[in-house]
């Protein structure tokens, strides 16, 4: 007899908010089978992903059935669904962020044997084993110790996966879970997951890149506005194509990544007519940061001058996103080293900065928690506030309207901001960031969940900046991604 399937839909629709975002989806999860879910922006993956995790349900109307088989038999009911799945997610980050206490890597990690937010129980000798086990394969060392809130991206996200296959779950739901992740990473938690689907977990994998459709992978399902077009098996791929690694070397026992890491190069994309200028925008001199307790960068000297375009690289956890907040006057330089602004030497208050700067983080995206617009968050721009603190003008909604046009959302300017999609909310944020006609960009990732064609119109947002003389510092991880940019050495 043919075993029952592990989640089937029939007939079933997703509202949020009132407003529906899948529409009569009928798909089927059978033992043995790993997906991979693809579409655009807003097409309803994440959703989708939530759905199967017993995150969301059904509508209650005309909503169709959603079962189970997880335990050998189908039941429409979710009750001890969540104990055998683990999902990662950019949301998932977000909510450990905003949770408002002190928490260690140790105790995120170790919630991941009864998947709650907070660790309940206490952990008995083969649990307390199999997380050391855990935490030496992906060399988290030191990262167990450290508050989350001081983990950069990267360093969060290979927290969470080490956590997501502790408990051994039967599913493992990944959402865009590369993000934010370098390289020599990046193919590491794959060869992970890989790994972990060749032995008994099923893995259902959200993603817009196609060189993260692992080989087991067998089966991909495509959704757009909310709709299957496509669920088919997929061309077979060689397992040999994952790197087989069980872990990438530097840096070892979870250490930070070495200050020399960190790689600050001009572009050649800034094409434009602007003379070479006396003057700069930053300049710093002998300046080390230091948070919980270590360096993050050391006697960092550099300058940039208005006309330029730099990119910023290295390892997670090499200083990449202190810099940028250096830059951006949340973070100070220790004593002994000095930081210059617009071409003077006095020291500028935050707000002064961020009138002359646009700003986009992954940090900047969690911050945003009330019920606001897109086009609202896109107006606090003016402002630099997380949300309306401040009247705006007819001629700054008007300023408003004119960026949401050029960032293709127009659509979605009356949507509520947490209502979108992360990939939706990062462009919402792009467009905040340039609202105020800023003198430069400091962007942190900021092409994180974006699909292939909106990559592809970003083209024409970054020559648009570059033509209104506005410069850019963009960290990055798949620099092949950036508009325009060619490193020079």
């Amino acid at each position: 007899m043919r075993p029952p399937p592990l989640v089937q839909l029939e007939n079933v629709s997703v509202s949020l908010a009132g407003r529906r975002i899948l529409h009569g989806l009928n798909w089927r999860w059978r033992p043995g089978e790993c997906w991979a879910v693809l579409g655009a922006n807003g097409s309803g993956k994440s959703t989708f992903l939530q759905l199967i995790a017993s995150e969301l349900h059904p509508d209650p109307e005309n909503g169709g059935r959603r079962t189970y088989g997880l335990n050998g038999e189908l039941s429409t009911s979710a009750v001890g669904v969540r104990e055998q799945v683990a999902f990662v997610s950019p949301e998932q980050q977000e909510r450990y962020l905003n949770l408002e206490w002190v928490r260690t890597g140790r105790d995120v990690l170790l919630t991941g044997f009864h998947r709650t937010d907070y660790l309940y129980q206490r952990l008995t000798p083969k649990q307390r084993a199999a997380a050391a086990k855990v935490a030496e394969q992906f060399r988290l060392g030191p990262l167990l110790r450290r508050d989350v809130q001081t983990l950069s991206q990267g360093e969060f996200r290979r927290l969470l996966i080490a956590r997501a296959l502790l408990g051994r779950p039967k599913l493992l739901l990944l959402d865009e879970f590369t993000d934010g992740l370098d390289a020599a990473m990046r193919a590491a938690l794959l060869a992970a997951v890989q790994r972990a689907a060749e032995t008994g977990t099923h893995v259902l994998l959200a993603t817009h890149r196609e060189d993260e459709l692992i080989p087991a992978l067998g089966r991909r399902l495509v959704l757009e506005k909310g709709r299957i077009i496509a669920a088919k098996e997929r061309k077979a791929l060689k397992a040999k194509n994952v790197q087989r690694s069980p872990f990438y070397d530097p840096p070892p026992d979870g250490a930070p990544a070495p200050l020399s890491a960190l790689k600050v190069e001009r572009s050649t994309w800034n094409v434009g007519s602007f003379a070479p200028s006396s003057s700069f925008l930053f300049r710093l001199r002998n300046v080390s940061v230091y948070r919980d307790r270590h360096a993050v960068l050391r006697d960092f000297n550099w300058e940039m001058r208005p006309g330029e375009h730099w990119t910023v690289t290295g390892p997670n956890g090499c200083g990449k996103s202190t810099l940028l907040k250096l830059l951006l006057g949340e973070l100070h330089p220790a004593l002994g080293g000095t930081i210059h602004r617009f071409g003077e030497t006095r020291r500028h208050t935050l707000w002064e900065i961020r009138a002359r700067v646009g700003y986009v983080g992954p940090d900047l995206q969690t911050a945003y928690r009330d019920d606001l617009t897109a086009r609202a968050v896109v107006a606090s721009g003016w402002f630099a506030s997380i949300g309306l603190l401040d009247a705006v003008t007819r001629a700054q909604w008007q300023r408003v309207d004119e960026v949401l046009e050029q960032f293709y959302l127009r659509g979605l300017a009356r949507e509520n901001f947490l209502r979108l999609s992360y990939g939706q909310r990062r462009r919402v944020l792009l467009a905040r960031a340039v609202v105020h006609r800023p003198q430069v960009l400091l962007l942190d990732e900021p092409l994180d969940g974006l699909d292939q064609g909106y990559l592809s119109q970003m083209q024409s947002q970054f020559a648009r900046w570059n033509k209104a003389g506005i410069s850019a510092i963009t960290v990055a991880h798949r620099v092949a991604e950036i508009p325009s940019v060619k490193l020079v050495k």
